[in-house]
């Protein structure tokens, strides 16, 4: 079931809100794969988006946790951590993946585990910040679009 953004989530109304909502709409596109010839590169695509834009919020959000000296900010650097070696082994297993119906499966449970850590993620971290906002929000101006970050090393790569 897809992932529905709720009032609940809003963490600043500004950039790591935008964030969660592409992060929302990536995860979101794992069940829009049909079974079909090309459905294996096609999650492989959605995961290493994922990987991408992924790993740029955290870096952001991580940051703007120690310029506020957010007292979880460790521990929620684990976490991001933990998603990250779960998409690394989530490919891993993909690239495993033979029949349609393995890839089905594989795709149910990446769903699943997405949509739950995910909201899970906010809902029980992320949401620990809501006091620290007013003042990360400076120090988010200063660090710019993710989009737009995101845009540059796709570049760089070129």
């Amino acid at each position: 079931m897809a992932i529905m953004w709720r009032e609940g989530l809003t963490i600043d109304h500004g950039p790591i809100d935008r964030d969660h909502h592409t992060l929302i709409a990536i995860i979101n596109t794992f069940e829009t794969v049909e079974p079909g010839p090309d459905a294996a590169a096609r999650l492989a695509d959605v995961i290493g988006e994922l990987e991408k834009y992924g790993s740029t919020h955290f870096a952001r959000e991580e940051r703007l946790q120690r310029l506020v000296a957010f007292p979880f900010a460790e521990a929620h650097g684990t976490q991001h951590r933990h998603l990250m070696r779960s998409l690394d082994q989530a490919r891993a297993e993909l690239a495993r993946t033979a029949s349609g119906k393995d890839l089905a499966v594989f795709r149910e449970h990446m769903c699943g585990f997405l949509n739950d850590w995910l909201i899970d993620h906010i809902i029980k971290t992320d949401l620990m910040m809501k006091p620290y906002v007013k003042a990360m929000a400076p120090h988010a101006e200063l660090l710019g679009s993710l989009h737009a970050a995101v845009r540059a090393m796709d570049e760089q790569k070129r």
